[in-house]
C-alpha cells in the first residue's frame, strides 16, 4: 500500500470520526472568536494611541512663551506602536505598559500597563489566540490520535494490515501526514486571519508577512512534536486509556507545571529589585556620585572652574552664554550615565531570568514555542527594550536642543524668568517617530528558542521511529 492511499485512508477516517467533527469545530470557533476580539481590542489601542500622541503633540506645541526649561519639564509621552501579530499573541505587551513619559533630569519606567486595569483574575492568564494556539490545540491533537494506533490493535486492524504487507514505519507516516493535514489548515487560517483582521482590510507589510510566515512554521513544527509523541506514545502503550491517562499528564505538565515552575525558579535565582531601592540607588549614585567620582556638589564646582579658565574669566556673569543651561547640561550628562548603568543592569536580571526561563524549556516545547511566538510578534523584552531605548535617545536629543536653545539666548547667570521661548521652539523639535526593528532583529532573539524547538522535534521523530518495532501484532 502506498503512503498516499495510507494518507487518505486516515483522512477519511478522521473526517467520519464523530470526534473530528465536534473538537475541529469548537476549536475553529474559539479561535475565530478570540481573533475577531484580539483584532478589535489591536484596532482600539492604536487608534487611542494615536489620538493621545496627535493630542500630547498640540499641547506641546502651544505651550506658549515660557522660560525654555520650564516647557521641557511640560515634557512630552513616546507610545509604542504595535505589530499586527500583536493581535494574535500580545505577549507581555499588558505587563509592561504603553508609553514613557519623557522629561528632563529622569528616565522612567512605561506607564498605562492595561493589566493593572484587568480583574485580579485575568492576571492567572489571559485566553489570547496565541494561547489557544500553543496550548489547546496540542489537546485537540491528544484527543483525535491518542487511540490512532493502540485501538488498531485492540480491535485487531493491525494484524490485518500486517498480514497485507503494509509496513509499520509507513503506517505511521501515513497517520502523521493525515493528522498534520488537518492541522496545518487550522494553524494556516488562524494566522492568515489574524494578520488579515489586525490590518483592518489593508495588505500587511512585508515585515509582518514574514514573521507571520516564521510563526507559522514554526507553529507547525511544534505541532509536529505533539503528533509524532502523541503517535509514539499509543504504539508504545498497550491500551488507549492508558495512552490518554498518560498524554494528558504530558500536556498539562508542558503547558501549566513546567512554565510556572521556570518562572518560580527564575523569579528565585534572579530576583529583581523592589522600585524604592531602583530609584534610591539612582538618586544615591547621583548625588554620591559612582565609584571615583566625587559628590554632586565637588562635581559642581569643579565644573564651574574649569568653565571659568577655559573662556578666561573671573566670574560667572561675565562668561558669553547661559551657564545655568550649561550647567543643566552637564548634570544631565552625569544623571544620563547614572540611569544608564541603572537600567542596563535591570535588563541584565531580565534576560537572566529569561534564560533560566529557556533552560525550563528543555522540559516542555510549550514553553520555546511562547517564546518564539512573542519575538515573531514582537511583544517580547527584546522588543520592549529597543522601544525604550528608543525613545530614551529621543528624551536626551530633545532636553539637549532646548538647552543649548538656552545657553545661546542667554549670558551669564541669567534670571530664570529674564528670557523666555515661545511656539518656535517647541515646533521645531520633531516629534517621536519609533520605527520597530525588523525581521531580522526577532530572528536572532529567537535563534536558541528556535534550537531547542528543533531538539524537540529531532527527540520527537526518533521516538516515533522507534515505536515502529511496537507495530508487530
Amino acid at each position: 500500500m502506498r503512503l498516499f492511499a495510507v494518507v487518505r485512508k486516515e483522512l477519511r477516517a478522521l473526517l467520519r470520526d464523530g470526534r473530528f467533527a465536534v473538537l475541529a469545530l469548537s476549536m475553529g470557533l474559539l479561535l475565530a472568536g478570540l481573533l475577531v476580539t484580539s483584532a478589535q481590542q489591536h484596532r482600539r489601542l492604536a487608534a487611542e494611541k494615536a489620538q493621545v500622541a496627535a493630542a500630547v503633540r498640540a499641547q506641546w506645541d502651544a505651550q506658549g512663551d515660557k522660560h525654555p526649561h520650564r516647557g521641557a519639564h511640560f515634557g512630552l509621552y513616546a507610545l509604542r506602536p504595535d505589530s499586527p501579530l500583536a493581535a494574535i499573541d500580545p505577549g507581555l505587551d499588558p505587563y509592561l505598559g504603553q508609553a514613557l513619559w519623557l522629561e528632563p533630569h529622569r528616565r522612567n519606567m512605561t506607564r498605562f500597563r492595561p493589566a493593572a486595569d484587568e480583574t485580579p483574575s485575568v492576571r492567572f492568564g489571559q485566553l489570547t489566540p496565541a494561547f489557544a494556539l500553543v496550548a489547546l490545540l496540542p489537546l485537540l491533537i491528544i484527543a483525535l490520535a491518542f487511540n490512532a494506533v493502540s485501538a488498531e490493535r485492540e480491535s485487531g486492524t493491525l494484524r490485518m494490515l500486517h498480514s497485507a504487507g503494509l509496513p509499520g514505519s509507513r503506517l505511521l507516516a501515513g497517520k502523521f501526514a493525515a493528522l498534520m493535514s488537518v492541522v496545518a489548515l487550522m494553524l494556516l487560517a488562524c494566522v492568515g486571519g489574524g494578520l488579515a483582521l489586525a490590518a483592518a482590510g489593508s495588505f500587511p507589510q512585508a515585515d509582518a508577512i514574514g514573521r507571520g510566515v516564521l510563526a507559522a512554521g514554526s507553529f507547525l513544527l511544534y505541532y509536529g512534536i505533539f503528533a509524532a509523541l502523541v503517535l509514539a506514545v499509543s504504539a508504545w502503550l498497550p491500551t488507549s486509556r492508558l495512552s490518554l491517562f498518560v498524554l494528558l499528564g504530558l500536556w498539562v505538565a508542558f503547558v501549566f507545571v513546567v512554565p510556572r515552575l521556570g518562572a518560580a525558579a527564575a523569579e528565585r535565582a534572579v530576583p529583581l529589585p523592589t522600585a524604592e531601592r531602583f530609584w534610591s540607588g539612582i538618586q544615591r549614585d547621583y548625588t554620591q556620585g559612582l565609584p571615583g567620582d566625587p559628590d554632586l556638589a565637588t562635581r559642581g564646582k569643579a565644573f564651574e572652574a574649569e568653565l571659568l579658565q577655559r573662556h578666561g574669566a573671573r566670574r560667572l556673569e561675565d562668561l558669553p552664554f547661559g551657564v545655568a543651561a550649561v550647567r543643566r547640561m552637564a548634570r544631565d550628562a552625569y544623571a544620563d550615565r547614572v540611569h544608564a548603568l541603572h537600567f542596563d543592569a535591570l535588563w541584565r536580571r531580565h534576560m537572566l531570568q529569561a534564560q533560566w526561563l529557556r533552560a525550563a524549556a528543555a522540559f516542555s516545547p510549550a514553553m520555546a514555542m511562547r517564546a518564539i511566538s512573542m519575538k515573531m510578534a514582537g511583544t517580547d523584552l527584546m522588543h520592549q527594550r529597543h522601544f525604550e531605548d528608543a525613545a530614551e535617545a529621543y528624551r536626551r536629543h530633545v532636553n539637549a536642543k532646548i538647552d543649548q536653545w538656552d545657553a545661546d539666548n542667554t549670558r551669564g547667570l541669567t534670571s530664570f524668568d529674564d528670557r523666555y521661548a515661545d511656539n518656535g521652539l517647541w515646533r521645531s523639535i520633531d516629534a517621536f517617530r519609533y520605527v520597530p526593528p525588523g525581521i531580522g532583529f526577532a530572528l536572532k532573539a529567537a535563534l536558541p528558542d528556535f534550537a531547542l524547538l528543533l531538539a524537540w522535534a529531532l527527540g520527537a521523530g526518533w521516538l516515533l521511529a522507534a515505536s515502529v518495532r511496537k507495530l508487530q501484532p
